[in-house]
């Protein structure tokens, strides 16, 4: 039900097995994320396969190239993704409280009216919203 949770779970286990990418289906909300994550140096890029083998009926596929810090793979840009808000529990914040991650080493995306935007340009612009996950 949670495609965004989706998203970062096949994520994380691409990192584990190592893999250059992943596909996975797309949705806007999860474009503005891999913007944001792209941005911040978490992958390396994002792309749209339209092609028909990876098109389902309207929706299409998005190609996520993952980023490691060293040539063997051996150590991912992405430690950990942590979804926070779900569907049964949303979980909002005000712009003074919106969280630091790892005392500003990691990223808090969150969902504004101005947009996806990260911890840090959520506090510049003074607006709070919905937290959407936590990567570092």
């Amino acid at each position: 039900m949670d495609t965004v949770a989706d998203m970062f779970s096949a994520m994380k286990n691409a990192i584990m097995r190592k893999k250059e990418y992943v596909d996975v289906p797309s949705s806007r909300l999860k474009e503005r994320i891999l913007d944001v994550l792209k941005k911040e140096g978490f992958i390396k890029d994002w792309e749209k396969l339209d092609s028909p083998k990876y098109k389902k009926g309207t929706q299409y596929t998005l190609r996520i190239h993952l980023k490691y810090l060293d040539p063997k793979k051996e150590r991912s840009a992405i430690t950990n993704l942590v979804k926070i808000s779900t569907p049964g529990r949303r979980v909002y914040a005000s712009a003074k409280r919106v969280p630091y991650v790892r005392r500003g080493l990691g990223i808090a995306i969150v969902s504004t009216d101005g947009g996806v935007l990260t911890d840090h340009e959520a506090r510049k612009m003074g607006k709070g919203g919905e937290i959407i996950a936590l990567v570092w």
